[in-house]
């Protein structure tokens, strides 16, 4: 006797869709009828998944007039392609709570959910008073203002979600070339500014703070509701620099610095790259340019308020590039100890002739080797590289 599988309880079914562990398997559930629709949405909100990182690859603008885009998963290594023009031509930077931020050639910036294809506006970048006006004799066009705005201005953005305590979810933090931070909220008209005394470089949340980290190593704290309310009058010293740790070696323009929050820690991460076919003699190589070729990682001593390094990562893998840094536990989804990154070196995507997105990998902390994680040849773009995010409703 055939089952009617659209016929079985609201109960039943919510009970079976609630021990799904892949947000993939719960997406199929959800397209086997209108009834099993219907109860997926009704309890999505209420589901959680594993964490699975996927990566959103680069826009392909030719021969595409569906505005597919391609999406990886680094858990099973298989690729899928989503509808989602409102990525196309955009700055996007993934975060760990399913939300990409993105900013388009009207400059205008939101967050968007390439699974549920929700969006959240926050305010135009035209309203950022540093951002340097249209000047014809600088920008031959106002397109090509507009790319420097997208590829050099804002060097990062990050997503950080509030605790239960502060009245907003989440807010955007722009790293901006002319040395300031621009914090943002959804329903703001403008962006706030923080003035920086020197390279502010990442950020986290944790305890109840917000830290920010400087390119040398130096840490500056604000109470996380005062933050997220925008209220920007109680900054602390929370560490002081370590020039032995982040010396003459981070002054080098392709090296970067990141800061993680992970299991009720601090991490601080450099990645050391290298110029290729910078040897005497040798000519550059203009697909390549630069290298990741090592990481050094650091936790911060509370106690003493200094950075130790570390060689174990335990149980957990690292996101860092051209995203929101992430720490996950690495379970069955990826290799614990390692540190998994995205091409984040902007100032030069334009200087290769296929552009950026080439400089991606896996590097095993133990090992000290680095290797491929996507061999694919859809990574290169001279605005969007490829971003690493968490999906979820």
């Amino acid at each position: 006797m055939a089952r009617d599988w659209s016929a079985m309880p609201l109960d039943l079914l919510a009970a079976i869709s609630m021990k799904l562990e892949t947000i993939e398997d719960f997406i199929y559930f959800s397209l086997v009828c209108r009834w099993w629709n219907h109860v997926a949405s009704s309890i999505k909100n209420d589901w959680r998944a594993i964490p699975t990182p996927w990566l959103l690859l680069a826009e392909n603008n030719k021969q595409n007039p569906n505005c597919l885009r391609k999406i990886f998963n680094l858990k099973n290594n298989k690729r899928y392609q989503l509808t989602l023009p409102e990525t196309f031509e955009t700055r996007c930077c993934g975060s760990a709570y399913g939300w990409v931020a993105m900013i388009d050639r009207r400059l205008n910036v939101k967050l968007f959910n390439p699974v549920s294809k929700v969006h959240i506006p926050f305010p135009s970048f035209e309203n950022i008073p540093s951002l340097d006006e249209y000047d014809p004799e600088y920008h031959k066009t106002r397109d090509e203002y507009v790319t420097w705005c997208l590829r050099i201005f804002v060097s990062k953005m990050v997503v950080l979600k509030a605790s239960q305590s502060c009245r907003r979810d989440f807010v955007i933090v722009a790293f901006c070339s002319s040395g300031c931070l621009a914090v943002a909220r959804p329903g703001d008209q403008s962006w706030t500014l923080i003035l920086t005394d020197d390279k502010a470089v990442d950020v986290a949340v944790m305890d109840d703070r917000v830290f920010v980290l400087y390119h040398n190593g130096r840490l500056v704290s604000w109470n996380a509701k005062e933050f997220f309310n925008l209220e920007f009058v109680k900054q602390m010293d929370y560490s002081p620099s370590q020039p032995h740790i982040l010396g003459e070696e981070l002054s080098y323009m392709f090296n970067k610095v990141y800061l993680v929050e992970s299991g009720g820690e601090l991490i601080m991460v450099i990645r050391f790259k290298e110029e290729v076919g910078d040897d005497e003699g040798q000519e550059y190589d203009l697909d390549i340019v630069y290298q990741t070729h090592c990481f050094e990682v650091y936790k911060l001593n509370p106690t003493k308020k200094l950075w130790e390094e570390i060689q174990e990562l335990s149980g957990v893998a690292l996101l860092l590039g051209c995203n929101s840094s992430m720490s996950i536990s690495s379970g069955k989804c990826l290799q614990e100890n390692c540190i998994y990154f995205t091409d984040d070196e902007n100032v030069f995507w334009n200087l290769p002739k296929e552009f950026g997105g080439h400089d991606m990998g896996v590097f095993d902390i133990n090992k000290g080797e680095i290797r491929e994680f996507y061999e694919g040849d859809d990574t290169r773009s001279l605005i969007c590289p490829p971003t690493l995010f968490i999906p979820q409703f």
